[in-house]
């Protein structure tokens, strides 16, 4: 009996060092593939400064199985009496990297919905997400976005999760000459 509360004691130590030792990426989790976040989001043209919309945007992902997700987003827009919507719906194949870093790939439909013009078409991406502790993501992004014209994307980002469920974020993407500002929260299930 002394033995098996000897080994138990410790195994516990031995398990509370380690853990004590190993560096927080350890401990991280992987990305979240299936959440919903909402927040605001600034659009800044270069060429207009007159013209800077703000609005709502709700979005999220869902992982099918180990690989394949789902993904949407919806902004609407106003400044003045011009308002507008844009729309991304698609889908994407993530890849493990290591235990806590994913690689993805994605094609999206594309439609921009205005009171003056309405056009449509596709953007595709590929990027790194990554748990560097368990409270902080960071992304990256690199992309072709194709409505009324083709321009290359980047994409940076940042989630802090207060709890293992809510985060709070914030990303920057620049488009050409348009670069959209976001401040979000989001709910991982």
């Amino acid at each position: 009996m002394n033995k098996a509360i000897s080994l138990l004691a410790s195994t516990s130590a031995l398990v509370a060092l380690t853990a004590a030792f190993t560096p927080a990426t350890a401990l991280a989790d992987k990305p979240d593939w299936r959440y919903v976040e909402g927040g605001y989001t600034k659009l800044d043209f270069d060429n207009n400064e007159s013209f800077e919309p703000d609005g709502f945007t709700a979005s999220g992902k869902y992982l099918l199985n180990s690989n394949w997700y789902l993904n949407g987003e919806y902004s609407f827009f106003e400044e003045g009496n011009f308002d507008f919507d844009m729309i991304t719906v698609g889908a994407g194949y993530r890849l493990p990297v290591n235990a806590t870093t994913d690689a993805y790939f994605g094609a999206n439909l594309e439609r921009v919905d205005g009171d003056i013009d309405d056009d449509n078409g596709y953007s595709v991406n590929a990027g790194l997400r990554s748990m560097v502790t368990e409270q902080i993501e960071l992304a990256g992004e690199v992309g072709y976005y194709d409505v009324d014209g083709g321009e290359a994307t980047i994409k940076v980002g940042a989630n802090y999760y207060i709890t293992p469920q809510w985060a709070v974020g914030a990303s920057y993407e620049l488009i050409d000459e348009l670069d959209i500002m976001q401040v979000t929260a989001r709910y991982a299930f």
